[in-house]
Protein backbone atom coordinates (compact mmCIF):
# COMPACT_ATOMS: atom_id res chain seq x y z
CA UNK A 1 0.00 0.00 0.00
CA UNK A 2 1.33 3.42 -0.85
CA UNK A 3 2.17 5.65 1.55
CA UNK A 4 2.51 9.58 1.58
CA UNK A 5 3.87 11.96 4.52
CA UNK A 6 1.92 15.28 5.01
CA UNK A 7 1.72 17.62 7.75
CA UNK A 8 -1.68 17.97 8.70
CA UNK A 9 -1.66 21.84 8.91
CA UNK A 10 -4.12 25.21 10.89
CA UNK A 11 -3.29 27.67 8.52
CA UNK A 12 0.30 28.09 8.46
CA UNK A 13 0.43 26.01 11.67
CA UNK A 14 1.73 22.36 11.42
CA UNK A 15 -0.60 20.25 13.88
CA UNK A 16 0.99 16.82 13.50
CA UNK A 17 2.10 14.26 10.39
CA UNK A 18 0.48 12.32 8.96
CA UNK A 19 0.56 8.99 6.48
CA UNK A 20 -1.94 8.80 3.94
CA UNK A 21 -2.96 6.08 1.16
CA UNK A 22 -3.16 8.62 -1.76
CA UNK A 23 -5.62 6.03 -3.42
CA UNK A 24 -8.09 5.35 -0.79
CA UNK A 25 -7.45 8.09 1.00
CA UNK A 26 -7.17 6.58 4.18
CA UNK A 27 -4.99 8.09 6.72
CA UNK A 28 -2.39 5.18 7.83
CA UNK A 29 0.06 6.97 10.39
CA UNK A 30 -0.41 10.01 12.66
CA UNK A 31 2.59 11.35 14.89
CA UNK A 32 2.05 12.90 18.49
CA UNK A 33 0.50 16.66 18.00
CA UNK A 34 2.96 19.41 17.82
CA UNK A 35 0.16 21.35 19.33
CA UNK A 36 -2.97 19.55 21.17
CA UNK A 37 -4.67 22.94 21.02
CA UNK A 38 -4.55 22.88 17.44
CA UNK A 39 -5.60 19.64 16.88
CA UNK A 40 -9.37 19.37 15.42
CA UNK A 41 -11.85 19.54 18.26
CA UNK A 42 -13.31 16.53 17.04
CA UNK A 43 -9.80 14.24 16.46
CA UNK A 44 -8.43 15.61 19.49
CA UNK A 45 -9.14 12.29 21.60
CA UNK A 46 -6.78 10.04 20.09
CA UNK A 47 -5.04 9.22 16.74
CA UNK A 48 -8.21 7.01 16.00
CA UNK A 49 -10.55 10.12 16.65
CA UNK A 50 -8.08 12.02 13.90
CA UNK A 51 -8.62 9.27 11.59
CA UNK A 52 -12.46 9.33 11.56
CA UNK A 53 -12.27 12.77 11.73
CA UNK A 54 -10.27 12.33 8.42
CA UNK A 55 -12.88 9.81 6.30
CA UNK A 56 -15.86 12.13 7.76
CA UNK A 57 -13.98 15.09 6.30
CA UNK A 58 -14.79 13.98 2.47
CA UNK A 59 -18.01 14.62 0.43
CA UNK A 60 -20.68 11.91 1.30
CA UNK A 61 -21.48 9.12 -1.28
CA UNK A 62 -24.91 9.82 -0.33
CA UNK A 63 -24.46 13.09 -2.27
CA UNK A 64 -26.50 13.51 -5.61
CA UNK A 65 -24.59 11.31 -8.44
CA UNK A 66 -20.68 12.03 -6.76
CA UNK A 67 -19.23 8.88 -7.37
CA UNK A 68 -20.59 8.63 -10.61
CA UNK A 69 -18.72 11.63 -11.11
CA UNK A 70 -15.71 10.52 -9.78
CA UNK A 71 -15.14 7.42 -11.30
CA UNK A 72 -15.50 9.49 -15.17
CA UNK A 73 -12.36 11.31 -13.70
CA UNK A 74 -10.69 7.86 -12.51
CA UNK A 75 -11.15 8.78 -9.05
CA UNK A 76 -11.64 5.94 -6.89
CA UNK A 77 -13.47 7.23 -3.60
CA UNK A 78 -14.57 10.87 -1.97
CA UNK A 79 -11.82 10.35 0.07
CA UNK A 80 -8.84 10.30 -2.61
CA UNK A 81 -10.76 13.42 -4.23
CA UNK A 82 -10.39 14.76 -0.67
CA UNK A 83 -6.74 14.14 -0.86
CA UNK A 84 -6.17 15.76 -4.20
CA UNK A 85 -7.53 18.85 -2.82
CA UNK A 86 -5.34 18.78 0.29
CA UNK A 87 -8.29 18.57 2.28
CA UNK A 88 -9.04 22.21 1.57
CA UNK A 89 -12.91 23.05 3.49
CA UNK A 90 -15.25 26.32 3.37
CA UNK A 91 -15.40 25.38 6.72
CA UNK A 92 -12.34 25.68 8.76
CA UNK A 93 -8.56 25.65 8.43
CA UNK A 94 -7.51 22.33 8.25
CA UNK A 95 -5.87 21.20 5.00
CA UNK A 96 -2.79 18.73 4.39
CA UNK A 97 0.56 19.79 3.32
CA UNK A 98 2.86 17.38 1.27
CA UNK A 99 6.44 16.82 2.81
CA UNK A 100 8.92 18.94 1.05
CA UNK A 101 6.26 21.52 -0.18
CA UNK A 102 6.81 25.48 -0.04
CA UNK A 103 3.00 26.10 -0.57
CA UNK A 104 1.45 28.14 1.86
CA UNK A 105 -2.43 28.86 3.09
CA UNK A 106 -1.79 31.90 1.68
CA UNK A 107 -1.13 30.57 -1.73
CA UNK A 108 -3.93 27.48 -1.66
CA UNK A 109 -6.83 28.56 1.15
CA UNK A 110 -10.38 28.89 -0.84
CA UNK A 111 -11.76 31.74 1.12
CA UNK A 112 -9.47 34.46 -0.05
CA UNK A 113 -8.30 32.48 -4.10
CA UNK A 114 -10.52 32.09 -6.64
CA UNK A 115 -11.54 28.02 -6.92
CA UNK A 116 -13.47 25.98 -9.70
CA UNK A 117 -16.25 23.56 -8.43
CA UNK A 118 -16.49 21.36 -11.14
CA UNK A 119 -18.12 18.41 -9.47
CA UNK A 120 -20.98 20.92 -8.25
CA UNK A 121 -21.23 21.95 -12.01
CA UNK A 122 -21.67 18.50 -12.65
CA UNK A 123 -24.49 17.86 -9.96
CA UNK A 124 -26.70 20.74 -11.44
CA UNK A 125 -26.15 19.92 -15.20
CA UNK A 126 -26.69 16.04 -15.87
CA UNK A 127 -26.43 16.15 -19.53
CA UNK A 128 -22.66 18.26 -19.30
CA UNK A 129 -19.67 16.32 -19.45
CA UNK A 130 -17.08 16.07 -16.90
CA UNK A 131 -14.66 18.81 -16.86
CA UNK A 132 -11.64 18.63 -16.56
CA UNK A 133 -9.76 19.44 -13.87
CA UNK A 134 -6.38 20.86 -13.67
CA UNK A 135 -3.92 19.51 -10.65
CA UNK A 136 -3.77 23.51 -9.40
CA UNK A 137 -6.87 24.55 -9.05
CA UNK A 138 -8.78 23.73 -5.70
CA UNK A 139 -12.64 22.46 -4.85
CA UNK A 140 -14.58 23.05 -2.39
CA UNK A 141 -16.81 20.08 -3.23
CA UNK A 142 -14.38 17.38 -1.84
CA UNK A 143 -15.20 18.52 1.52
CA UNK A 144 -18.83 19.69 1.02
CA UNK A 145 -20.97 17.74 3.91
CA UNK A 146 -24.95 16.98 2.83
CA UNK A 147 -27.13 14.71 0.85
CA UNK A 148 -28.37 17.03 -1.58
CA UNK A 149 -26.37 18.46 -4.37
CA UNK A 150 -24.41 21.82 -4.00
CA UNK A 151 -22.39 23.78 -6.04
CA UNK A 152 -20.16 26.62 -4.93
CA UNK A 153 -19.78 29.90 -6.58
CA UNK A 154 -18.11 32.90 -5.76
CA UNK A 155 -20.61 36.41 -5.83
CA UNK A 156 -19.05 39.65 -5.70
CA UNK A 157 -16.11 38.08 -4.23
CA UNK A 158 -18.37 36.33 -1.42
CA UNK A 159 -18.10 32.47 -0.92
CA UNK A 160 -21.84 31.44 -1.64
CA UNK A 161 -23.06 28.11 -1.68
CA UNK A 162 -26.12 26.58 -4.09
CA UNK A 163 -28.23 23.54 -2.62
CA UNK A 164 -30.61 21.67 -4.69
CA UNK A 165 -33.18 19.55 -4.31
CA UNK A 166 -34.05 15.43 -3.48
CA UNK A 167 -36.89 15.22 -6.23
CA UNK A 168 -38.46 17.07 -8.90
CA UNK A 169 -40.51 19.76 -6.71
CA UNK A 170 -38.07 22.87 -4.94
CA UNK A 171 -40.16 22.16 -1.23
CA UNK A 172 -36.69 21.47 0.54
CA UNK A 173 -35.50 24.89 -1.32
CA UNK A 174 -38.38 26.55 -0.35
CA UNK A 175 -38.08 25.55 3.59
CA UNK A 176 -35.06 27.38 3.72
CA UNK A 177 -36.65 30.50 2.25
CA UNK A 178 -39.76 30.02 4.77
CA UNK A 179 -37.25 29.08 8.01
CA UNK A 180 -35.42 32.43 6.65
CA UNK A 181 -38.60 34.62 7.03
CA UNK A 182 -39.23 32.80 10.70
CA UNK A 183 -36.01 34.08 11.84
CA UNK A 184 -35.99 37.34 9.70
CA UNK A 185 -39.46 38.31 11.87
CA UNK A 186 -38.05 36.56 15.39
CA UNK A 187 -35.05 38.99 15.20
CA UNK A 188 -33.82 37.38 18.30
CA UNK A 189 -30.88 34.57 17.29
CA UNK A 190 -28.12 34.45 14.72
CA UNK A 191 -29.26 32.97 11.15
CA UNK A 192 -28.40 32.37 7.71
CA UNK A 193 -30.41 33.87 5.17
CA UNK A 194 -31.35 31.73 2.24
CA UNK A 195 -32.66 32.99 -1.22
CA UNK A 196 -34.58 31.36 -3.96
CA UNK A 197 -32.71 30.78 -6.92
CA UNK A 198 -33.69 29.47 -10.53
CA UNK A 199 -31.65 27.13 -12.35
CA UNK A 200 -32.47 25.26 -15.61
CA UNK A 201 -36.17 25.72 -14.92
CA UNK A 202 -35.99 24.54 -11.02
CA UNK A 203 -36.12 26.67 -7.75
CA UNK A 204 -32.75 26.09 -5.14
CA UNK A 205 -31.60 28.21 -3.03
CA UNK A 206 -28.57 30.15 -2.14
CA UNK A 207 -27.05 31.46 1.03
CA UNK A 208 -23.94 32.85 1.61
CA UNK A 209 -20.70 31.47 4.01
CA UNK A 210 -21.00 32.00 7.18
CA UNK A 211 -16.99 31.52 7.54
CA UNK A 212 -14.32 33.77 6.29
CA UNK A 213 -10.51 33.96 6.08
CA UNK A 214 -10.33 34.95 10.10
CA UNK A 215 -13.80 32.74 11.29
CA UNK A 216 -13.96 28.91 11.22
CA UNK A 217 -16.90 26.56 11.85
CA UNK A 218 -16.85 23.86 14.58
CA UNK A 219 -19.64 21.40 14.44
CA UNK A 220 -21.58 20.21 17.07
CA UNK A 221 -20.38 16.74 16.60
CA UNK A 222 -16.91 17.83 17.43
CA UNK A 223 -17.30 19.90 20.22
CA UNK A 224 -19.31 16.70 22.04
CA UNK A 225 -16.08 14.18 21.01
CA UNK A 226 -13.68 16.69 21.99
CA UNK A 227 -13.88 15.53 25.37
CA UNK A 228 -14.79 12.47 27.10
CA UNK A 229 -18.44 12.74 28.50
CA UNK A 230 -19.38 11.57 31.83
CA UNK A 231 -21.84 8.95 31.78
CA UNK A 232 -24.23 11.04 34.57
CA UNK A 233 -23.84 14.19 32.36
CA UNK A 234 -26.47 13.86 29.17
CA UNK A 235 -25.22 14.53 25.63
CA UNK A 236 -26.99 18.26 25.62
CA UNK A 237 -25.40 19.45 28.97
CA UNK A 238 -22.03 18.01 28.13
CA UNK A 239 -22.17 19.95 24.93
CA UNK A 240 -23.46 23.62 26.76
CA UNK A 241 -20.17 22.52 29.03
CA UNK A 242 -17.96 22.50 26.31
CA UNK A 243 -19.06 25.75 24.82
CA UNK A 244 -18.81 27.28 28.03
CA UNK A 245 -15.87 26.05 29.17
CA UNK A 246 -14.54 27.94 25.96
CA UNK A 247 -15.77 31.21 27.02
CA UNK A 248 -19.18 31.78 25.89
CA UNK A 249 -21.86 32.85 28.14
CA UNK A 250 -24.08 29.77 29.66
CA UNK A 251 -27.31 32.17 29.31
CA UNK A 252 -26.27 33.13 25.88
CA UNK A 253 -25.75 29.41 24.63
CA UNK A 254 -29.20 28.10 26.35
CA UNK A 255 -30.62 30.82 24.71
CA UNK A 256 -29.53 30.31 21.46
CA UNK A 257 -30.49 26.46 21.62
CA UNK A 258 -34.12 26.79 23.07
CA UNK A 259 -34.94 29.20 20.51
CA UNK A 260 -33.20 26.72 17.71
CA UNK A 261 -35.77 23.68 19.27
CA UNK A 262 -38.44 26.12 19.53
CA UNK A 263 -38.06 27.17 15.88
CA UNK A 264 -37.36 23.68 14.44
CA UNK A 265 -40.20 22.40 16.05
CA UNK A 266 -42.62 24.94 14.38
CA UNK A 267 -41.27 24.33 10.86
CA UNK A 268 -40.78 20.42 11.92
CA UNK A 269 -37.67 20.32 11.08
CA UNK A 270 -36.51 16.57 11.50
CA UNK A 271 -32.87 17.01 11.04
CA UNK A 272 -30.88 18.76 12.94
CA UNK A 273 -28.41 16.50 13.49
CA UNK A 274 -25.08 17.10 15.51
CA UNK A 275 -23.51 18.67 11.76
CA UNK A 276 -26.10 21.03 11.21
CA UNK A 277 -25.14 23.51 13.79
CA UNK A 278 -22.28 24.51 16.16
CA UNK A 279 -19.87 27.63 17.16
CA UNK A 280 -17.78 29.80 15.08
CA UNK A 281 -13.92 30.09 16.46
CA UNK A 282 -11.32 32.65 15.72
CA UNK A 283 -8.89 31.08 13.20
CA UNK A 284 -6.40 33.03 15.20
CA UNK A 285 -6.81 33.14 19.15
CA UNK A 286 -8.63 29.57 18.92
CA UNK A 287 -11.39 31.77 20.70
CA UNK A 288 -15.24 30.85 20.24
CA UNK A 289 -16.76 34.21 19.43
CA UNK A 290 -20.76 33.01 19.38
CA UNK A 291 -22.77 29.94 18.13
CA UNK A 292 -22.91 29.82 14.25
CA UNK A 293 -26.18 31.02 12.55
CA UNK A 294 -28.83 28.68 12.08
CA UNK A 295 -28.40 27.43 9.08
CA UNK A 296 -29.94 23.59 7.13
CA UNK A 297 -33.69 23.67 7.53
CA UNK A 298 -34.30 22.00 4.16
CA UNK A 299 -35.89 18.84 5.73
CA UNK A 300 -38.74 20.62 7.46
CA UNK A 301 -42.86 21.22 6.84
CA UNK A 302 -43.42 17.35 6.22
CA UNK A 303 -40.77 17.75 3.27
CA UNK A 304 -40.97 13.81 2.77
CA UNK A 305 -44.50 12.71 3.95
CA UNK A 306 -46.99 16.04 2.93
CA UNK A 307 -50.14 14.18 4.29
CA UNK A 308 -48.53 13.43 7.53
CA UNK A 309 -50.45 15.94 9.13
CA UNK A 310 -53.73 14.65 7.86
CA UNK A 311 -53.43 11.87 10.26
CA UNK A 312 -51.14 12.82 13.27
CA UNK A 313 -51.84 14.92 15.83
CA UNK A 314 -47.83 16.14 15.54
CA UNK A 315 -46.81 15.46 19.30
CA UNK A 316 -44.45 12.86 18.72
CA UNK A 317 -42.79 13.02 15.43
CA UNK A 318 -39.30 11.62 15.22
CA UNK A 319 -36.33 13.34 14.58
CA UNK A 320 -32.69 13.23 13.90
CA UNK A 321 -31.23 14.87 16.90
CA UNK A 322 -29.78 15.04 19.94
CA UNK A 323 -32.78 13.49 21.21
CA UNK A 324 -34.95 10.98 18.55
CA UNK A 325 -38.27 13.03 19.14
CA UNK A 326 -39.70 16.17 19.22
CA UNK A 327 -41.32 16.40 22.12
CA UNK A 328 -38.42 15.01 23.92
CA UNK A 329 -36.36 17.89 22.29
CA UNK A 330 -38.83 19.99 24.06
CA UNK A 331 -38.18 19.09 27.47
CA UNK A 332 -34.60 20.74 26.94
CA UNK A 333 -36.31 24.26 26.82
CA UNK A 334 -37.06 26.17 30.14
CA UNK A 335 -38.08 29.41 28.74
CA UNK A 336 -40.63 29.03 25.99
CA UNK A 337 -40.81 32.56 25.31
CA UNK A 338 -37.50 32.37 23.31
CA UNK A 339 -39.94 32.38 20.15
CA UNK A 340 -42.71 35.01 19.98
CA UNK A 341 -45.76 33.84 19.01
CA UNK A 342 -47.09 37.02 17.77
CA UNK A 343 -44.38 37.22 14.93
CA UNK A 344 -44.41 34.07 13.30
CA UNK A 345 -45.27 33.81 9.50
CA UNK A 346 -48.63 34.18 8.48
CA UNK A 347 -50.85 31.35 6.62
CA UNK A 348 -50.54 34.30 3.60
CA UNK A 349 -47.04 34.43 3.66
CA UNK A 350 -46.91 30.82 4.08
CA UNK A 351 -48.70 30.17 0.50
CA UNK A 352 -46.51 33.47 -0.62
CA UNK A 353 -43.20 30.97 -0.32
CA UNK A 354 -44.71 27.63 -1.23
CA UNK A 355 -46.79 28.75 -3.98
CA UNK A 356 -43.50 29.51 -6.23
CA UNK A 357 -43.68 25.93 -7.03
CA UNK A 358 -47.37 24.29 -8.03
CA UNK A 359 -45.19 20.30 -7.69
CA UNK A 360 -45.15 20.63 -4.61
CA UNK A 361 -47.94 18.38 -3.26
CA UNK A 362 -50.36 18.51 -0.58
CA UNK A 363 -50.03 22.12 0.01
CA UNK A 364 -53.45 23.12 1.82
CA UNK A 365 -52.51 19.33 4.25
CA UNK A 366 -49.25 20.96 4.72
CA UNK A 367 -50.69 23.87 5.56
CA UNK A 368 -53.07 23.04 8.08
CA UNK A 369 -49.78 20.81 9.67
CA UNK A 370 -48.09 23.80 10.51
CA UNK A 371 -51.36 25.92 11.88
CA UNK A 372 -51.26 22.46 14.30
CA UNK A 373 -48.19 23.66 15.21
CA UNK A 374 -48.36 26.83 16.01
CA UNK A 375 -51.75 26.01 18.18
CA UNK A 376 -49.22 23.30 19.99
CA UNK A 377 -46.41 26.07 20.60
CA UNK A 378 -49.18 28.53 21.97
CA UNK A 379 -50.02 25.59 24.79
CA UNK A 380 -46.66 25.23 25.32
Amino acid sequence: MEQKSYYLMHRDDPVCTVSIDPTSGNMLRVSQARETDLLPPGGRMDAEALRRWWHRRAVPVTQGRILSILEEKGISSPQEYLVRNLGLSLSDHYWIKPFNSDISWHAVNLFTNDFRDPIGEMLFDLEAEVPEIPSNAFSPSSSTQGDLRKKWVILDGKRCLIKGNHGSNAQESLNEVFATLVHQKQQKQPYTKYKAVKIRDQINCICESFTSDTIEFIPAADLIHSEKRNNSVSVYEHLIGIIVKNGLDEATTRSFLEYQILTDYLITNTDRHLNNFGILRDTHSLKYVGMAPIFDSGNSMFWNNPTLPAHHDLTNIPVNSILKKESAMLSYVKNPEQIDMEKVPTQEEFYQIYSQDPLIPCLDTIASGYQKKISLLREL
